[in-house]
């Protein structure tokens, strides 16, 4: 493997944290585009961390609750890659001050 390839299973669920080591959100997915027989990866998710958005996904799976449409989905936002310091895969980490992404 390359320096500059990581494996995607080592990613998802790893916290992410500020340039300062604040708990900013957990890795949920990410999005890529094909370039020739590979992926390139262009941008992380990045899902708010506690429990409401755990049990948010979890009841988001019964049939009841969804048909009624009582539950909001936990939001994800959608980070540039490039804005991680990925130098240690375990421990993934903003390179800067991120701006806020309010809508």
């Amino acid at each position: 493997m390359g320096s500059r390839e990581i494996r995607l299973d080592e990613l998802v669920g790893r916290v992410v944290r500020s340039a300062a080591g604040r708990p900013i959100g957990r890795i949920e997915d990410v999005r890529a585009r094909p370039d020739g027989d590979d992926y390139v990866v262009h941008e992380i998710l990045i899902r708010d961390l506690g429990r409401m958005p755990q049990i948010l996904r979890l009841a988001a799976q019964l049939p009841t609750l969804r048909a009624l449409g009582l539950l909001r989905h936990p939001r994800l936002r959608a980070v540039p890659w490039s804005w991680l310091d990925l130098t240690d895969p375990e421990r993934p980490r903003f390179k800067h001050a991120v701006p806020n992404q309010e809508p």
